[in-house]
């Protein structure tokens, strides 16, 4: 059985303490924030199945800058609430910046 999923785009700033994480724990980091918000997610299939998320080029280590990020959700989902739900769960540093 196949789930049908909607990707949303996101933008976050990374800046702060933040900069000293490397791209696999950001993707820890979101994981939680996304599970605190209880949003729809989209699973991979399989033995482990993890949440589904795509980043574009990655940031390098003690770099300020913005990141790009595709979520996968379950159903389709609003801008205005993922930005309502996933804001207060992001830490210091990692805000959002756009949803498309």
């Amino acid at each position: 059985m196949q789930i049908e999923k909607f990707a949303v785009r996101l933008t976050v700033e990374k800046g702060g303490d933040m900069v000293y994480f490397s791209q696999l724990d950001l993707a820890l980091i979101l994981t939680r924030a996304l599970r605190r918000a209880d949003l729809p997610l989209y699973y991979t299939q399989g033995f482990n199945p993890r949440v589904k998320m795509s980043f574009g080029r990655a940031l390098k280590l003690g770099v300020a800058g913005q990141e790009e990020i595709t979520l996968y959700f379950t159903e389709k989902i609003t801008a205005g609430k993922l930005q309502e739900k996933l804001s207060p769960q992001m830490p210091q540093g990692l805000t959002i910046i756009e949803i498309s």
